[in-house]
């Protein structure tokens, strides 16, 4: 069973979003305080199993922005079964074969979906299953079904979640077994759980005592002290391996030790996770986790949550991660090493991120119809797909897809170089180069940022190209570039720049396209917007782009007979 989509309902300033997760990997951008952490905090908030984390402050729906309490907060799931887990299901519901719900349920197709709601504002937070064809009593046995099926949902706040310095348990937990309340609560499961996997003989769950409380009231010191032992070991196997394999391969993750090793501290109720680091002489000396590097910090903290928290299961499929702000305190190389640890995660999970960061939006990765933008309108979040985000006043929100977009274009000038306007531009261009011999397939294009912005792009190419020309749109930015060029580096620059058909006023890359061309662009692409349906296209459906460009119409190809007499002239 996996969801496939997320529906949020009143919660705090959200209204209603669907998050469709047809991408497993899939970022949320948006400018600061736009609702990208109450996306991910509403999600969790499905998992009652998550209630709580952080003392359940991600439970409270209300929306600040109002004086009027809102009611009929809602968070849903549309789970997508496959035959076989529908014959469970259906076992599990003991039907009568005769009965009008069998019946119903039997008539499901190969693949069913299930929406399965938690009401939030309700006094238990219940979950709710509706099909009005089935009687009410089926309807809550597959609301349980389900809950008890559901897959895993793990949340990491890169603000919030750093590693104690310590974690204390109360008082009385040798006697009772029970926790705390508090922000610590987490890591106190954490730690039971580290006990309960170690292979240590002695404090196995018996006598109605769990391990860490056995190994709590266990008087002999040396005996505590091996099995503290014992229970390091199984730390080091399931977090410092890993460590070595990353620093193994030679990425650039953290630059820290490979020769490093756990410890945990206990005195008395509280416990200390330590780092011993043996690399200088083969000397071992003890670190507090805070003084490692912070792409070490990072990763203690995310496997640690990972492999030891009480729902972990070994092999993990059709879970859902959710990263606020991953990898915030890594500096650029560690964040492009940790989206490909994502990208590995994510192969058989689904990652639900938010970022500012253009590193974790590689489009070598990262598809861009995956990427939603999160935006607050007069109080009110909304989510968008790239390809319909149609805002003008939030450009901010977008620039770091557009930083992305640039990071693997080697500015390499030498030889024959076309410098375009932006990045649709290059888009466009590069794909006719690839798939038509309409000009040399040696010729380097490399994008501006904008009309006015290649003043630095044209040094270079003065500098070091053996030829090179400027593509300007034909409007009135086209038009105030030129002039600023000319200004900047003389009137010899004039036969470098390139107007698209000149003879046509206020003519656009767009522009270029036959209306049948664009339609069919959008079509291929499921975009609402032409120019970002050039993006799409380059990176997200490269088994179309042939196709498409190979089949363009007379009038579209008659609007490129200008420029294209223009590149077979350099």
């Amino acid at each position: 069973m996996k969801i496939t989509k997320f529906t949020i309902k009143n919660y705090r300033a959200i209204e209603i979003i669907d998050l469709i997760l047809n991408f497993s990997i899939n970022p949320i951008i948006g400018i600061n305080e736009a609702g990208k952490t109450s996306v991910l905090r509403a999600i969790l908030a499905f998992d009652k199993t998550r209630d709580r984390f952080n003392n359940g402050e991600h439970l409270e729906y209300q929306n600040k922005y109002s004086t009027k309490p809102t009611v009929n907060s809602e968070i849903s799931a549309t789970l997508l079964f496959d035959k076989n887990e529908l014959n469970n299901l259906i076992a599990n519901l003991k039907l009568k074969t005769d009965s009008a719900d069998y019946k119903v349920m039997i008539k499901s197709n190969t693949k069913t979906e299930f929406v399965l709601t938690r009401i939030l504002s309700s006094e238990k937070r219940e979950y709710q299953y509706l099909n009005k064809e089935l009687s009410e009593k089926t309807n809550q046995k597959i609301a349980k079904f389900l809950v008890s099926t559901l897959p895993y949902i793990l949340y990491f706040d890169d603000f919030a979640d750093r590693v104690p310095q310590e974690v204390e348990f109360p008082e009385d937990f040798r006697k009772t077994a029970k926790l705390t309340r508090n922000k610590n609560r987490d890591w106190q499961e954490i730690i039971q759980e580290i006990f309960k996997r170690a292979d240590t003989e002695g404090i196995d769950e018996e006598d109605g005592e769990i391990p860490l409380q056995t190994y709590l009231n266990v008087v002999d010191a040396d005996t505590k002290t091996d099995i503290l032992s014992d229970v390091e070991d199984t730390l080091n196997k399931e977090i410092i391996n890993e460590w070595k394999k990353i620093k193994k391969s030679g990425k650039s993750f953290a630059d820290d030790s490979d020769e490093l090793e756990l410890v945990l501290v206990n005195v008395n109720n509280t416990f200390k996770f330590k780092v011993k680091d043996k690399s200088h002489k083969e000397k071992k000396r003890t670190f507090d986790i805070s003084e490692r590097s912070k792409g070490f910090q990072w990763f203690f903290n995310y496997m640690i949550k990972l492999k030891f928290n009480p729902n972990y299961k070994e092999k993990l499929e059709n879970s859902i991660f959710l990263l606020d702000e991953p990898g915030s305190y890594l500096h650029s190389s560690a964040q492009s090493e940790l989206l490909k640890e994502l990208q590995r995660v994510s192969e058989k999970n689904y990652i639900i991120y938010c970022t500012h960061s253009q590193y974790l939006l590689n489009p070598d990765i990262i598809k861009l119809g995956s990427i939603k933008i999160a935006e607050k309108k007069k109080s009110k979040i909304t989510l968008q797909s790239f390809g319909s985000y149609k805002s003008t006043k939030n450009k901010g929100a977008l620039s770091p897809i557009y930083q992305a977009l640039q990071l693997n274009f080697a500015h390499d000038f030498l030889g024959k170089i076309i410098i375009t306007e932006g990045i649709t531009d290059f888009y466009f261009f590069s794909m006719i180069k690839t798939h038509t011999k309409l000009f040399d397939k040696k010729t380097k294009i490399i994008p501006s940022s904008g009309a006015s912005q290649s003043s630095t792009l044209i040094s270079l190419a003065i500098s070091f190209s053996d030829n090179f020309i400027i593509f300007l749109d034909n409007d009135k930015a086209g038009k105030t570039a030129k002039t600023k060029y000319l200004k900047e580096f003389g009137e010899q620059i004039e036969k470098n720049i390139h107007f698209y058909n000149e003879t046509v006023g206020n003519f656009q890359l767009e522009d270029f396209l036959s209306k049948s061309d664009g339609n069919q662009l959008l079509k291929i692409t499921n975009s609402s917007d032409l120019k970002r349906a050039f993006g799409f296209l380059f990176y997200d459906y490269k088994k179309e782009q042939k196709g498409f460009i190979t089949k363009l119409s007379k009038e579209t190809n008659d609007n490129l007979k200008t420029t294209i007499e223009r590149l077979k002239k350099m």
